[in-house]
Formats: C-alpha cells, sequence, structure tokens
C-alpha cells in the first residue's frame, strides 16, 4: 500500500477524472461517491469527505480493503498502473479527522434498539440508529471489535480502532451477553429493533487425528491468549500455518516477523488461494515458504510436532481429491487458520428465516453472507436505512 507520508493528497486527489461513469464507485461495496471524496479532500473540506463516506470505519477500510481489486482496480487510470490511491487518501483523512458520533435528526428519536453482536456491521448499525436519535443496546459476548482486534497491528494499526472506540465511548449501552434463538426471541419484544450481527463464530476444524496438537488462529493472533502470553520467544521456531485465507497470511506474517521459520500449507493451487494478492505478497516478501496441493491428515506430538500432510489434486475451488502420497514435517506449532463461519443455531432455533419468524429483526455482515469489512458496512447500511424508514410506517 502506498506510505501515507509519501502521498500529497491535494494532488494525488486533484488526479482523479472524475469521470461521467466513475467505475471506481461501482467497485466499491459501499458505494462511496470516490470522485466526491476526492474533491472534497483536495477543498480542504475533510470532515465533510469524512461524512460523506458516512460510518466510522472509513479508516479500517484504508487499510484493510483490497483496493486493487476495488476502488483502485475499477479506476480507469489502473490500466497504465497509475490508479488513484484512494485507500492511502481514506485511511489518512479518517486519521486525522474521525467520523463524529453524534445526534443529527430525530426519525428513531425513543426507539430502543438491540444490536447483537458489537462487530463492524453492529457497530455500524448502531451509529446510524443512535444518530437518528435511537436508544441502541449492544449485546456482546467478548468486546467490541474483538474480530478487528485480531488483526495484527503492521497490517491495523491499533490507534485506527481507538479512534473508533473513542467516538463509540458513551454513546451505547453494551451487555457482556451470549445471545442464544431464545434471548433473540425474547429481545424481539423488548426492543423495537434488532439488528442480528453476530459474526463468523463457529472455527472451521482441521478433522483430523490428533488435532488437539494443533493451535487455533484465533489463540495464535490474540495478543491477550494464554498461549502468546507463554510464547512470547517465537525466534528459530518452526511454524506450518494451515490455510490460504487473509487469516492464514495474518499468522504466517506474524510469526516470520517474530523470527520464525514459516511454512504455509494450502490444500489446493496458488491461483485458488483466497486470500488477497497483496496479503500473500507480502508475506511471501517476508520469508514465509508456501507448500501447494497438501492436506493435513495426521498431528502427532513427539520430541517436537509431526504434521502428516498428503499430496492432493484439485481443480479450481472445487474438486479436490487426496492422495495417498504423503509426507511428514517436523515443526514446533502447527496452526489451524481454516477461517470460520456463521453459527446457524440461533437461526435455526427461530423455526428457519429469522425476518419471517420476527418482522423487526434484521440481518448483516458475517450472519447475511457478507464477508469482507466493506461488505458488512453496506449490509448495516442498508439495514440501518430499513429500520428507520419502518418506524414511517
Amino acid at each position: 500500500m502506498p506510505n501515507i507520508d509519501s502521498v500529497n493528497f491535494t494532488e494525488e486527489c486533484n488526479r482523479c477524472l472524475h469521470c461521467a461513469k466513475p467505475r471506481c464507485k461501482a467497485a466499491c461495496p459501499v458505494g462511496n461517491d470516490i470522485p466526491l471524496f476526492l474533491q472534497l479532500v483536495a477543498q480542504g473540506r475533510k470532515q465533510d469527505a469524512v461524512h460523506l463516506i458516512g460510518h466510522p470505519f472509513g479508516e479500517v477500510c484504508g487499510y484493510v480493503c483490497p483496493h486493487e481489486q476495488q476502488c483502485q482496480g475499477g479506476c480507469v487510470l489502473s490500466a497504465r498502473k497509475a490508479a488513484v490511491a484512494v485507500g492511502a487518501v481514506e485511511r489518512a483523512v479518517f486519521a486525522d479527522n474521525p467520523y463524529k458520533l453524534q445526534r443529527v435528526g430525530q426519525l428513531a428519536k425513543g426507539r430502543r434498539i438491540a444490536v447483537v453482536g458489537g462487530g463492524v456491521a453492529g457497530l455500524t448499525f448502531a451509529s446510524k440508529l443512535y444518530e437518528q436519535g435511537a436508544f441502541v443496546t449492544i449485546f456482546e459476548r467478548k468486546k467490541l471489535l474483538s474480530t478487528l482486534w485480531l488483526i495484527p497491528d503492521f497490517r491495523l494499526p491499533r490507534q485506527a480502532l481507538k479512534r473508533i472506540e473513542e467516538q463509540a465511548a458513551g454513546k451505547f449501552s453494551v451487555v457482556e451477553q451470549n445471545v442464544d434463538a431464545a434471548k433473540l426471541a425474547e429481545l424481539t419484544k423488548q426492543f423495537d429493533v434488532v439488528f442480528l450481527s453476530t459474526g463468523a463464530q463457529k472455527l472451521y476444524t482441521l478433522g483430523v487425528k490428533g488435532e488437539e496438537f494443533s493451535t487455533p488462529f484465533s489463540v495464535f493472533l490474540d495478543s491477550e491468549s494464554e498461549f502468546r502470553k507463554k510464547c512470547v520467544n517465537f525466534n528459530g521456531k518452526k511454524i506450518v500455518v494451515i490455510g490460504g485465507g487473509n487469516t492464514a497470511m495474518d499468522c504466517a506474517r506474524l510469526a516470520a516477523r517474530k523470527g520464525s521459520i514459516v511454512t504455509v500449507a494450502y490444500r489446493r493451487t496458488r491461483s485458488d488461494m483466497p486470500a488477497f494478492d497483496k496479503e500473500a505478497a507480502a508475506a511471501q516478501e517476508e520469508g514465509v515458504q508456501f507448500i501447494y496441493n497438501v492436506a493435513p491428515i495426521a498431528i502427532e506430538k513427539q520430541n517436537s510436532l509431526v504434521l502428516t500432510l498428503a499430496q492432493t489434486e484439485s481443480e479450481g475451488r472445487g474438486k479436490l481429491i487426496v492422495t495417498d502420497q504423503v509426507r511428514n514435517m517436523s515443526c514446533d506449532v502447527v496452526v489451524s487458520a481454516l477461517g470460520s463461519s456463521f453459527d446457524n443455531s440461533i437461526v435455526d432455533g427461530c423455526n428457519g428465516d429469522i425476518r419471517h419468524s420476527f418482522t423487526n429483526v434484521y440481518i448483516g455482515g458475517d450472519a447475511s453472507g457478507g464477508k469482507t469489512v466493506a461488505e458488512a458496512v453496506h449490509d448495516a447500511l442498508t439495514e440501518a436505512q430499513k429500520a428507520i424508514e419502518s418506524f414511517g410506517r
């Protein structure tokens, strides 16, 4: 990503051609009016630019979005490899001018809102309803933005999250509680609106013999976990990361930066890896080794760990065959970084589609299929508008 300090923002924003049909806007999952945003920044109207974006996560998006596949990939100048550095501009503008969360309307005045899950979607939804006068209670079993706090600080600086927390402080009631199907049904009676955004809480497992000797990515990345507290010195350790997504890249890069000898093992080919190209490239530049078309079949505990991998044959993201050809790797840590999925138990407990069972329930983020920060923001903004409009009916 471009170095913030090396970008002249006025010059960069003025490079925008203000196309009649801006492909950058069409490529943005949130649908941001990027040409207008750049114009406002160039004019020095940075606070107006921030509120044009209209949510607290502009700086986060500036860091973690795959801009090359989204806004910057849609820029007509990208054909000459000279796309406007939208991401660098966005994160810098929001860092200097955090989104101010304040009452701006009364469309939801006096309404009581329950938000289940304090992640990106939940906090975005809560913010928009708060702005329109609602009283918002967030039910979160861990801490606000817990998933974002797992992203290593070299990819997402902690200060970006602290700025969001500072703006949210005192605006919402936060209840540390897990919400199941029965509790959700109870909330629909106690609150005017319930927004379900519990995120991807269900970890994918390796499903192999000896899995108990592996370390889940959530534990490996969590600086507060007992594992990280005990293993502060990774220097020289051999670590194998199983997976091919952005989470696997985060684990691999974190270990490499601590001096570990890191290998990423992925069951398909390089071109099939779901990780953003820039994240995989960064891992490789930092010394991470990659082996492809291998799948774990066992982990044994000896003097160290012995990971058994089977060769695979794959066809895109579809067909996968695990062969009898195997190899063993000796290592100190095996990290399971296969990602996570939405836990459907809360939905199943409500007899199918929640929105049909309860008319005042709205859904966003991982709960509705959104995987990226930008998609979670888009879901929340869309559902918030629906909820606000429902008050007028």
